[in-house]
């Protein structure tokens, strides 16, 4: 495909494009369910707090800080007063299975609603038919490819880049560099959204690349306010992913004349 410029979109995925603050509530809420009717013992939410603290602090900066399975092995671990067997095995796995399957399902029934289908799709297939679009995000790549083929359009034209295959987070030096030179465009000719203050927008800036924060994907209004404070690239604040797309395309056009 032959873009209209040589200009590239970075895109965080999670509450930026995915509504997966509520998505990960819903799973949580929905797993805990899950856990008392296969009486697997304890109370679920003490115990995957503190296994998600343990597996958080245990790996610092690596994606798999995020693999519930690791948590869940934890719980099952702490739950079983005889110690762990062989045949608790199954029991990870199967909350593993549960937790994607309510995670999966809340996205797919959010992605049916209106203002998904009529406002967020269209604009996201419109400009990636414009202009290359990268996907940036702290995950692990199995997790990211199911969230995206349960959510976004079949016709959205992007490149995923994860943490997992880059062995780097956001902000780091690492991970940008890379996403800039998959992309093969200068700092200056790229924007990124994102919600994420450190990971995202100030990760974008320390690197060049203009950046707009959305602290709601779905917040009121369409006015982007660049922020009042000097950077070396210009920040602005979005009051919705749609209005930051709106103003993320504008921005590109302007930049061409």
């Amino acid at each position: 495909m032959v873009f209209f410029s040589d200009m590239a979109l970075f895109l965080d995925l999670d509450n930026t494009l995915l509504p997966s603050k509520p998505a990960y509530e819903f799973a949580i809420t929905e797993c805990a369910k899950d856990w008392e009717t296969r009486k697997l013992g304890g109370n679920f939410r003490s115990l995957y707090e503190s296994a998600r603290t343990k597996v958080k602090n245990q790996l610092v900066g690596h994606s798999s800080n995020r693999l519930r399975l690791l948590c869940f092995k934890l719980m099952l671990e702490e739950s079983v007063s005889s110690g762990f067997q062989t045949k608790d095995i199954v029991d990870v796995l199967w909350m593993e299975e549960r937790y994607h399957f309510h995670f999966l399902s809340y996205l797919k029934n959010e992605s049916k609603k209106e203002t998904y289908q009529t406002k967020l799709f269209p604009k996201l297939v419109a400009l990636s038919n414009q202009f290359p679009v990268f996907l940036t995000t702290n995950e692990t790549l199995r997790t990211q490819l199911l969230k995206v083929s349960s959510f976004l359009p079949d016709h959205f034209r992007f490149t995923l880049i994860t943490s997992e295959e880059v062995g780097h987070e956001k902000p780091t030096t690492e991970f940008f560099s890379y996403v800039l030179e998959r992309s093969k465009e200068n700092p200056e000719d790229c924007i990124l959204l994102g919600d994420n203050w450190d990971d995202d927008v100030l990760g974008a800036n320390r690197h060049g690349i203009a950046s707009i924060h959305i602290p709601e994907m779905w917040g009121v209004g369409s006015e982007v306010k660049e922020y009042p404070f000097e950077s070396s690239s210009p920040i602005w604040k979005a009051p919705s992913t749609v209005a930051a797309l709106n103003f993320a395309e504008l921005w590109f056009f302007q930049s061409q004349k």
